[in-house]
């Protein structure tokens, strides 16, 4: 009734070697590899070149977007009338004591 590891990694993958299409890497290294493991040397990845393997063109990207048109006219007021507003206003937004802050003198 002991603790029990439980390895949550996948398990690790071979390496891939690979070589350049003119013969191998610059020390020759790779094409000894594939040698070692049986495979024929010419087998290789290479760029296709054909005409169906090339990207199309380019598109024109869209045009940017257009500045909103200015406005012609000051909306009105509005017809019933603004909102009344109490003469004593004041008086419903009354300012919060806040304690003494000490100032900073330079």
């Amino acid at each position: 009734m002991g603790f029990e590891f439980i390895d949550l990694q996948p398990p690790s993958l071979p390496l891939i070697s690979t070589r350049r299409a003119g013969g191998g890497d610059a020390d020759g290294s790779a094409g000894e590899c594939l040698r070692q493991r049986g495979e024929e040397a010419d087998e290789h990845c290479v760029t296709p070149k054909s005409a169906t393997a090339k990207p199309e063109a380019a598109l024109l990207p869209p045009p940017p977007p257009r500045k909103p048109r200015p406005v012609k006219r000051k909306l009105a007021p509005p017809p019933e009338g603004f909102f009344p507003v109490p003469t004593d206003l004041a008086a419903l937004f009354v300012p919060v004591p806040q304690p003494a802050t000490r100032r900073i003198r330079v």
